[in-house]
């Protein structure tokens, strides 16, 4: 599979690492001059937060904290605890807790969000987390479910905000998602929560969107991406909308959006059982580009896992014939292997706002973690492509910039190559063990 990091005329062509640094560039761009900035009507949604949030507590974080309230990212109240907030740098993306005061929360706290939940036909056993129609903005529950009904025992208020120009500051802009869409290409989005996996998801699909040859569809699992009224929010542009509703449902959806709409791309937000595991696969064999995120940090932490492995090859057990285990440097007979074609052929892990890994083919990085062999791989930093190492280590990747040259950096240069087999043990518990099969001595018949 081609790389979409070509050497050639628009890219800054290093052969080497240049003079004083340890980087080697693969591809330069110019990033917006306004940088990654919120999209319009995000002051708006905010007024709507505040109309919505309890009076007392309204004023008394607008009394508290007032320009900052840009950066607030989360409010959180729990019976005993002292409230907080959490703030975001918006550049960054650094977060802060900050005390909202000096007193536990009592039940008369929590109780004042009690209306916003029960208001809304339902019962926070049924639904423990609701939008703000209109709004990226939402409310969660945490409740004690050994009471009937579930006594809740905390409030967490998550700010919603749809940016715009993360695209173009950390790729080429709208063709590089587009040449990847034409080719059908299923993209994975693997990070932690709360590092912008949906942000970018909510951009990916507004400029896709803006292609008139595609036809892009959101199928909404938590109403997270395009909010939980009944219209989608702007930020996904002109891509179909369709709400799960009920978490459980999803692969479902994601049959019926193929069924049904006719997609080139099809956005999933957070796949994470089988059955969605399954529908991903059905997807990406009817000629549809998929792009879905996952919870993790690398991707061998994905194909380690048993749930959701298979969406970039799993892992099996394999038996080597003695002649096999002999050409082996470890000499060993029972050793690790891919067990299935990905699903997703590319993966781009998302580190933080200022830092993404591109693999372009899922397939060789699982192969080459298998193998203990170190490959390469692209960091997208704003404005730069940048060719990294990637270092197999015990369940997860590193990545080092000095290592490109061929010759291991001073930090890697002793590392030892784990066999993985503690990470190995758990994910293979349940698969089936696999003989190779034995070459066919020369002579032999049938």
């Amino acid at each position: 599979m081609s790389s979409p990091f070509q050497f050639g005329v628009g890219s800054n062509v290093v052969g080497a690492p240049q003079s004083g640094t340890s980087m080697r560039i693969l591809r330069e761009w110019m990033v917006p001059a306004e940088g990654v900035r919120e999209a319009d009507g995000t002051a708006q949604e905010m007024a709507v937060l505040f109309e919505r949030l309890p009076p007392e507590l309204s004023q008394h974080l607008q009394h508290h904290f007032g320009e900052r309230l840009k950066e607030l990212n989360e409010i959180y109240l729990q019976l005993g605890q002292l409230p907080e907030c959490i703030f975001e740098d918006n550049t960054s993306g650094k977060k802060k807790r900050e005390l909202l005061s000096q007193e536990p929360c009592s039940q008369g706290h929590i109780d004042l969000f009690a209306d916003f939940f029960l208001s809304q036909q339902d019962s926070a056993e049924t639904t423990k987390r609701k939008g703000i129609s209109g709004t990226l903005h939402r409310v969660s529950l945490i409740t004690h479910p050994l009471y009937r009904p579930e006594k809740v025992l905390g409030v967490a208020v998550r700010v919603g905000r749809a940016l715009q120009g993360l695209l173009d500051t950390m790729t080429w802009g709208k063709q590089f998602w587009v040449d990847m869409a034409q080719k059908h290409q299923p993209l994975l989005l693997i990070g932690k929560p709360g590092v912008g996996k949906t942000t970018v998801l909510r951009e990916i699909a507004s400029t896709l969107a803006s292609d008139t040859s595609l036809n892009v569809v959101v199928i909404d699992k938590t109403c997270e991406i395009a909010g939980d009224g009944v219209t989608p929010h702007p930020a996904i542009g002109r891509s179909r909308w369709m709400p799960v509703g009920v978490a459980n449902l999803q692969h479902v959806i994601m049959r019926e959006a193929v069924e049904n709409q006719s997609p080139d791309v099809i956005i999933v937000d957070e796949i994470s059982t089988p059955l969605e595991v399954q529908a991903a696969r059905t997807i990406s064999q009817r000629g549809v580009q998929l792009i879905a995120t996952i919870h993790g940090v690398t991707l061998p932490e994905i194909i380690l896992d048993k749930e959701r492995g298979s969406l970039v090859g799993g892992v099996t057990s394999v038996t080597l014939s003695g002649q096999e285990a002999e050409r082996r440097a470890d000499k060993r007979k029972q050793v690790q292997k891919r067990n299935t074609e990905p699903v997703f052929t590319a993966a781009l892990e998302l580190r933080s706002r200022s830092s993404w890994i591109y693999h372009s083919n899922v397939k060789d990085a699982a192969d080459s973690y298998f193998e203990n062999e170190r490959f390469n791989a692209v960091e997208l930093c704003p404005g730069k492509a940048i060719d990294v190492k990637v270092i197999p280590m015990e369940g997860h990747f590193d990545y080092c910039r000095a290592c490109v040259g061929g010759v291991p950096c001073g930090l890697h240069k002793n590392t030892a190559v784990p066999h993985h087999n503690a990470a190995f043990q758990e994910a293979t518990n349940n698969h089936h063990h696999h003989q190779a099969p034995r070459r066919r001595k020369a002579g032999r018949g049938r």
